[in-house]
């Protein structure tokens, strides 16, 4: 009888830094497949050096969207699935390839290490979290839900424990821009899973999320390490709960600025008209021999009086128009 044999698969996006590390430690799959979603750097041109199989797709904002067809791409038993930050640890590779042999579980979980800001620490809030990874054909789906894209069929779940070097190593945001960025990124997805304020309002909202998080770290430096990733953590949730308050109240800033600049322009055109009207009633006052400038008649200004007085006769409207402007 044959061993039971794995599919690999990867979804990738401008990963050129990491991909070949995240790629060489999937080697001893039996197949594995680089789904790229329209990289402009090289990782298409790495994938191809380490896959078996390389497919582009028109690129979309998060992994979830994609899933589902890099499953579909995989024929054999067992699938195990990576982010392009992810790199499986040797340990980790040598459990799965026991595992598949004499299967405790149709589906694992395994510890990851997540390195935010460069720095994998486990007194941050973020240790130890488990992820599936691995599955027997048919035990996991996918869905399009951010944060809830993994569908479970089988009860038969194995959550590794954190021992043994066992683990999956998350290099996901070297520095806060990164963190922003995706936070931006995924928070703007209409299927997610949210987290949004309650009836307390947005600034207890935003006071129990930094304490939920705080209190989740084993670190009693305010200003270490640990508070800096826990309050990353907790702006993800303040502006997750921002954008459904913005949502439900159906604001459109876009739209509400096009329509304060239409307000502006009306304004001005308003008082360019007004401008224009009073100039030309002024020139017709100073033609009749009087100026309307303050409201108020007053003696003609004797450079306009020359101007009037001229043995050519009335000097053309628009010479009158101008000195009421210089005036003005």
């Amino acid at each position: 009888m044959s061993s039971p044999k794995i599919s690999a698969f990867v979804i990738c996006y401008n990963r050129a830094d990491l991909l070949a590390t995240c790629l060489r430690a999937l080697a001893f799959a039996d197949e594995l497949i680089v789904v790229d979603k329209s990289s402009t750097d090289h990782s298409r041109l790495i994938a191809e050096t380490l896959a078996t199989r390389v497919v582009t797709v028109p690129w979309t904002p998060t992994v979830e969207e994609t899933r589902t067809l890099a499953l579909s791409l995989c024929r054999h038993e067992w699938v195990l699935f990576m982010d392009d930050d992810e790199c499986l640890s040797p340990e980790a590779a040598r459990l799965i390839q026991a595992e598949v042999l004499n299967p405790s579980a149709d589906i694992y979980a395994f510890p990851q290490r997540h390195y935010i800001l460069g720095v994998h620490d486990e007194r941050a809030y973020y240790w130890p979290e488990h992820q599936i990874r691995l599955f027997r054909r048919g035990a996991v789906t996918f869905s399009r839900t951010v944060h809830a894209g993994i569908v479970r069929h089988s009860d038969r779940m194995l959550e590794l424990a954190t021992k043994d070097g066992v683990c999956i190593h998350h290099l996901s945001h070297p520095d806060v821009s990164s963190w922003i960025e995706k936070t931006n990124r995924y928070t703007s997805r209409p299927d997610r899973v949210g987290c949004p304020a309650a009836s307390d309002g947005l600034a207890a909202f935003a006071h129990q999320r930094i304490d939920h998080w705080m209190g989740c770290t084993r670190d009693d430096d305010p200003n270490g390490y640990p508070a800096a990733v826990a309050l990353l953590r907790a702006v993800y949730d303040m502006v997750d709960a921002l954008k459904t308050w913005e949502t439900e109240r159906g604001l459109a800033g876009a739209a509400l600025f096009k329509q304060v600049c239409n307000a502006f322009d009306a304004a001005r055109e308003q008082k360019a008209d007004s401008a224009a009207a009073r100039r030309q009633s002024c020139a017709n006052d100073l033609i009749s021999g009087c100026s309307c400038v303050d409201d108020q008649p007053k003696s003609v200004p004797r450079s306009w009086s020359t101007i009037l007085d001229e043995p050519t006769g009335k000097k053309p409207v628009e010479d009158l128009l101008s000195l009421v402007t210089d005036m003005i």
